[in-house]
């Protein structure tokens, strides 16, 4: 009486049929029946983690969608930072030249009055050289351009991908300035090209280039070739045109099919 409960020496187990089959008996040992305890309380704890750590991955799962939403707004951004910095970076070399032009450079500039109108004369060459009108290539369009879902979790498609044999020459859209030619881990190699009025055309996945920042291009000038690099499932060229620091679809200014003329 009031002493600790322990194990009985053995279990009994009746197990009476409900015909004439006579009664069977069974007994379980206290070493067998420790064993089961054991066994059924390890089972029991296994279940419970397993409850929870499916609870926990099911919460970080439910995050994933949220987290992409984040991570695209954040390369937008940093996009438009991007296009920032060069809108200043041209607004400030404007400015050095306007001052310039009114006999108000720096003493040291060394910036000669020759030299100045040449400057000038090229940035309005520049500014007002035409939009972008023709294709950089023609073959199988396998991605349209497309601003995607971000609430949904569906990246944009800043351009256009076309399909052609590995080696096709990539041509300029228009006239214009390299502004940037070089390794991009999305794009591979890559040329961006300014054009007048606002205009930015981008040429990705090349499999080499020929041209090298601040080169200046003419319409239609080979400046590298299709190939597959940085992150492609495939050899293509993606292009892609912006106005204004946002991505506008090719189509849109660019008149005609790219399909066409394969």
């Amino acid at each position: 009486m009031g002493g600790r409960w322990r194990f009985p020496p053995f279990l009994r187990i009746l197990v009476i049929p409900g015909d004439e089959t006579p009664t069977r008996e069974y007994h379980l040992s206290r070493r067998l029946l420790i064993v089961l305890s054991v066994l059924l309380a390890a089972v029991a704890a296994l279940f419970v983690l397993m409850t929870i750590s499916y609870a926990s991955l099911m919460q970080q799962a439910r995050r994933v969608p949220e987290l992409q939403r984040e991570l695209l707004a954040s390369r937008r951004q940093l996009a438009k930072v991007q296009e920032l910095n060069r809108a200043l970076e041209q607004m400030r070399r404007t400015q050095e030249q306007l001052l310039a032009m009114l006999d108000v450079a720096p003493p040291d500039s060394g910036l000669a009055a020759a030299d100045t109108a040449v400057t000038l004369q090229d940035l309005a060459a520049e500014v007002m050289t035409p939009q972008p009108d023709r294709w950089p290539l023609h073959g199988y369009v396998t991605a349209e351009f497309s601003r995607g879902d971000p609430s949904r979790g569906t990246p944009p498609h800043e351009g256009i991908d076309l399909v052609a044999p590995v080696g096709t020459p990539v041509r300029t859209a228009g006239p214009g300035v390299v502004q940037q030619a070089g390794w991009d881990d999305e794009l591979g190699n890559f040329v961006e090209i300014r054009h007048g009025f606002g205009y930015v055309t981008v040429y990705g996945h090349c499999r080499d280039l020929s041209v090298a920042p601040g080169d200046r291009v003419d319409a239609g000038q080979e400046i590298g070739t299709l190939g597959g690099t940085g992150n492609a499932s495939g050899p293509h060229l993606h292009f892609e045109v912006w106005k204004n620091g946002e991505a506008v679809d090719p189509r849109t200014v660019i008149p005609g099919d790219p399909e066409a003329g394969r």
